[in-house]
């Protein structure tokens, strides 16, 4: 138990359920962001008189803003301690979603998503700093588990939600949606929550940030967590960019089923947290994630193989991507507790280090993704990668562009775990 334990105590008690029940809330912000997005994509497209990739383009910028918001809030926190940097990222996020469902152009809402992403980033990074505050190094694995197994009730709902507001109200019901949930969780913490971290340093500037990242970035263990966990990131991100085209335009799903479809991979991710809290003190961690990374290029190479085949439908499709997610699953939350309980007295600054890797190469791959799929054959109307790679049909060609580039992402994830090497369960690095 920490020294948090002689601090003041809130309405909300930490190492309660009460406490837990926040750590999931304040880290939904990301998935649910990202996840109530994407069955409206097309949706703004018509709404904003706007093509597919540019509104893809706006994914890419909230994760952009998402990533850079990293550098900010983790090293504040650290600093000024976690719940006025939290409430200010809160009230952030609250004002952009109402900008961004008042946007009246598409150029208006990538610039705004930046911001938005920018200020979701505070719940995710300060609420994994806040359970480094309150648990110690060896419960961190299955604290963390049961944290990322309740924030995927978020992406399993969140499509359901938005594409039934879309259908029901318009695309721009899904962000006065985000504003009521943040201003929520503004109240909660306003109220409810006392200071967790009483251990800061006389200054956290940008050197200090620096030379902090610096350190950090020397532990090869810790190195190996943020590679592996960001190469994740990017086929699961670059994924939610590529499927609503491939499931809506190319398969004819509509836009209130499409939420439905998606929760298998919710389900597979759910999955693979209930894995990982079960294989945590059994297998040494480092070993499980070692494991788990071939399963991203196993599920990958399955959709190619049947796309190869002439087999393109909503199962060939989402069930190997139901193997990528519950990969992912298992590695998240262990990755997670590891990478930032090495560093208890900086946890909010090791958190922004590992949310910047994941929210950066997840933005890249998305960026990739929404790219690829805008090269065209004109002599076959086949997505150009489609065509590279031997298609000769748009079943055959349609998730090619996602899946040659995510490729390389997958053996990164398998190369980046080798870099794990088993760890006394008491290390950590002040």
């Amino acid at each position: 138990m920490s020294e948090v334990a002689s601090a003041r105590h809130g309405l909300i008690r930490p190492r309660t359920p009460g406490f837990l029940a926040l750590l999931i809330g304040l880290g939904c912000f990301g998935p649910l962001s990202m996840s109530i997005y994407t069955p409206i994509m097309p949706a703004i497209a018509a709404g904003l008189h706007a093509g597919p990739e540019e509104v893809k383009l706006t994914l890419t910028t909230y994760m952009i803003g998402f990533a850079g918001g990293q550098v900010l809030f983790g090293p504040l926190s650290d600093r000024f301690g976690r719940r006025p940097v939290l409430l200010f990222g809160l009230a952030a996020f609250t004002l952009f979603s109402i900008g961004c469902a008042l946007a009246g152009t598409i150029d208006q809402l990538i610039v705004l998503r930046i911001l938005q992403g920018a200020g979701a980033c505070a719940g995710s990074v300060i609420s994994r700093a806040m359970a480094r505050d309150v648990y110690d190094f060896a419960e961190m694995a299955k604290v963390m588990s049961w944290i990322a197994l309740g924030i995927q009730v978020a992406p399993a709902v969140s499509p359901i939600i938005g594409g039934h507001l879309a259908v029901w109200f318009g695309w721009a019901a899904a962000f006065w949606f985000l504003a009521a949930y943040s201003s929520v969780m503004f109240l909660v913490v306003a109220i409810g929550y006392a200071e967790s971290h009483h251990h800061r340093p006389a200054s956290m500037g940008l050197t200090g940030f620096i030379m902090a990242s610096a350190e950090m970035l020397r532990s090869r263990l810790f190195l190996g967590y943020v590679l592996t966990l960001g190469s994740a990131f990017s086929i699961i991100f670059g994924t939610m960019v590529g499927l609503p085209f491939i499931l809506q335009d190319h398969l004819a799903v509509p836009p209130n089923l499409y939420g439905y479809v998606v929760v298998l991979s919710a389900f597979g991710f759910t999955a693979g947290t209930f894995a990982n809290n079960r294989l945590v003190g059994r297998v040494v961690p480092e070993r499980i994630v070692r494991l788990a990374a071939w399963g991203h290029i196993v599920g990958l190479g399955i959709t190619a193989a049947l796309a190869l085949c002439g087999i393109v439908s909503v199962w060939s499709v989402m069930l190997p991507y139901m193997l990528v997610s519950f990969c992912t699953g298992i590695i998240t939350p262990l990755g997670s507790a590891r990478a930032v309980a090495l560093f208890p007295r900086l946890a909010g600054t090791a958190s922004s280090l590992l949310g910047l890797a994941m929210m950066g190469m997840g933005a890249l791959g998305t960026l990739l993704v929404a790219f690829a799929t805008s090269l065209g054959n004109s002599s076959s109307g086949l997505p150009l990668l489609g065509a590279w790679v031997g298609c000769h049909s748009q079943d055959c060609a349609a998730p090619m562009p996602m899946i040659v580039i995510l490729l390389p992402s997958a053996i990164a994830v398998i190369l980046s775990s080798l870099l794990l090497r088993r760890i006394p369960e008491k290390t950590a690095i002040s």
